[in-house]
């Protein structure tokens, strides 16, 4: 096998795509499996809305910059923090579910 190098790399801009309405907690359940294997595809729920998202190249510059920076000032101020990434997050009884695109657990780990 023979090494090879891209030419020219394109990147895609966000996206999003909002389903308005009444979507139940196990309806968005079933979107969310469907969509499990697709890459780079986020997709959240709140109050009955579903959105998907893709996440672009600025977005992610953006957010990269940020975590290093809150990182610093953590470290600075002698902070206990506790770093879980893009760990998804729901709450069925608050209809809420989400991907953030970094967090952390103040002081201690919760569990």
């Amino acid at each position: 096998m023979i090494p090879q190098t891209l030419d020219k790399i394109t990147t895609l801009q966000e996206q999003r795509f909002l389903l308005p309405g009444y979507y139940t907690w196990e309806e968005f359940e079933k979107l969310e499996a469907l969509t499990a294997d697709a890459p780079g595809l986020r997709i959240t729920y709140l109050d009955g809305c579903v959105e998907f998202m893709t996440l672009g190249e600025q977005h992610e510059a953006i957010k990269s910059v940020i975590a290093i920076l809150l990182a610093l000032y953590l470290f600075e101020k002698d902070i206990n923090f506790f770093p879980v990434g893009s760990a998804t997050r729901q709450a069925k009884e608050k209809g809420a579910s989400f991907e953030p695109d970094e967090s952390y657990y103040i002081g201690e780990k919760k569990s």
